[in-house]
This record gives structure tokens, sequence and C-alpha cells, in this order.
């Protein structure tokens, strides 16, 4: 008996998203959404700029279902200190910056809650330079394609303004901000 109780409130709830989405469609074709967030970091503060597009609308022929196509930039640096030689500091300093192209799927599960998933396909550059006593250098760099994934929700306050929250990769494992309609 409780099995059958659970499966029909499973149901009502499922249905119940439904009506929801198709009240309120928060990203469809000729939404313009500009993001800027922060994400955590184990040393400094990730920076990310995200633009997106919606490109197409009722995807795959699900209602609802909306596609945004836009670019992603991602900024990291922090110094890592190793401590003082000769009275002067030394350690590294490290950056990380991520460039990417980003398909996202939209679907409104809640009233004024954008929820969505989506691919990124970017180019990543990292660097170290050594600082401190000179006489000794070991700087490098390095870059390449880098695949990422994301899931998130976004909550508007109004027609223009909301915030944003974000799992996955980009230039962090998790990331928020505000959100700006165009």
């Amino acid at each position: 008996m409780k099995r059958i109780a659970l499966v029909f409130a499973f149901v009502a709830l499922v249905f119940s998203f439904n009506a929801a989405a198709q009240e309120n469609n928060m990203f469809g074709n000729n939404s313009k959404l500009l993001k800027v967030g922060a994400g955590l970091g184990a040393n400094g503060i990730p920076l990310e700029v995200s633009y997106e597009k919606g490109f197409k609308q009722d995807l795959f022929g699900v209602e609802n279902l909306n596609l945004g196509l836009g670019g992603y930039f991602g900024f990291y640096h922090y110094n890592d200190e190793l401590g003082s030689l000769l009275g002067e500091n030394y350690g590294f300093k490290y950056n990380n910056f991520v460039l990417g192209a980003r398909g996202l799927f939209h679907y409104t599960f809640f009233p004024k809650v954008d929820t969505y998933l989506g691919l990124m396909l970017g180019y990543n550059i990292a660097s170290s330079k050594y600082y401190g006593p000179s006489g000794y250098s070991d700087d490098a760099s390095a870059g390449g394609i880098v695949f990422g994934s994301v899931v998130g929700a976004r909550y508007q306050f109004n027609s223009k303004w909301g915030v944003y929250g974000e799992l996955g990769y980009s230039i962090a494992y998790a990331s928020f901000g505000v959100a700006y309609k165009l």
C-alpha cells in the first residue's frame, strides 16, 4: 500500500513540474543572458563571465526544452609563497585561463527557476612563474583543449536580474553569481 501511494505521489509531482514548466518558460529563442560569477577554489577565487543566447525552442519536440549557445571565459590566479631566503620572499604565481563555447539545455521545473545542464568545449592556458631571489628560474606554461560539463539553476528576482549556481567543470567545480537578461 505504501508503494502505491509513493508511486502516485511521484506521478503527481512529475505532472506538477510539467505544468509549472509550461506556465513559466524562463529561457527561449529570444533570450540573451549575461552571467558574472565566482567559483570555489582551494587557493584564490576563480572568476567567470559567460554569455548565452536562446537558439532552439521545444527541442526534440519536448515542450519548453530549450537550447542556448554561448561563450565562456574563466580566470584563476593565486600566489603560493614558500618562504623567505636572504630576506626576500619566494614562491610561485599561478594563472589559469579557460576560453570556451557552451551549449546548455534549459527546462523550467519551478516558477522563477531556470534549470539547465550542458557541455563546454574550450581551450585552457595555465602558467606558473617563480618570484624571489634571482639566480633561480622555474617558469612553466601549458595549454590544451578542455571539455567540461555543467548542471545549474538560475533564480530570477524580476524580469532582468537573477542569481545562479553551477556544479561541474569550467574554471571551478562549483560557482555562483549574478545573471542579467539582456
